[in-house]
């Protein structure tokens, strides 16, 4: 394993314990078996390893395949980018997990609303369903569609009972039916 990936591993195992403004660069030494002048050689200070932890996942996420929501047939072409997100979740689950979690990182949790919606907001302003709404109902949709997700996601990670699939299409069926639906009968 190479010295970075050393350090992210043990920052994020101190995660497991202790708030971010309590870890040190001391104890993330201590704990990869890294001199500390080698870790501030890599990183200026705690939150540049987050940020490459975080940076990481983002770049995972940016790397999925774009598909198209045709409102037609309410489907995805091809494969679900949602899908897809949340396979990518599953794999980094422990990460995402911590990140979202009690000792994680707000601003991670808002990182990732903020990607949800600018992928979500590509998706309505090229569907012919919303064209009765206008720029700020469209942003306040998907705002709160990705809001959800993300909401969804922070439970399932920590409760992971549930299948990709499963969780996938009850947030499919949630989106695309509203709440009503999962409650009908």
């Amino acid at each position: 394993m190479d010295q970075n990936l050393k350090i992210q591993a043990a920052f994020l195992e101190l995660l497991e314990h202790e708030p971010i403004a309590e870890i040190t660069i001391f104890e993330i030494a201590d704990k990869c078996q890294i001199a500390r002048r080698t870790i501030f050689e890599k990183y200026s200070d705690k939150y540049q390893i987050l940020q490459a932890i975080e940076d990481d996942i983002f770049s995972q996420l940016s790397s999925t395949k774009k598909d198209t929501y045709r409102v037609d047939t309410q489907e995805f072409d091809g494969d679900d980018r949602i899908l897809k997100i949340l396979k990518l979740v599953y794999e980094n689950k422990k990460v995402i997990s911590l990140l979202l979690g009690d000792y994680g990182d707000p601003r991670f949790h808002e990182r990732f609303i903020t990607y949800l919606a600018q992928k979500g907001l590509k998706v309505i302003e090229n569907s012919s369903e919303f064209n009765d709404l206008d720029q700020r109902q469209k942003e306040l949709l998907i705002q709160y569609i990705s809001s959800a997700l993300v909401g969804l996601i922070a439970y399932w990670v920590k409760h992971p009972e549930m299948t990709v699939e499963e969780l996938h299409s009850f947030f499919e069926k949630l989106f695309l039916n509203g709440i009503t639906s999962l409650t009908a009968k």
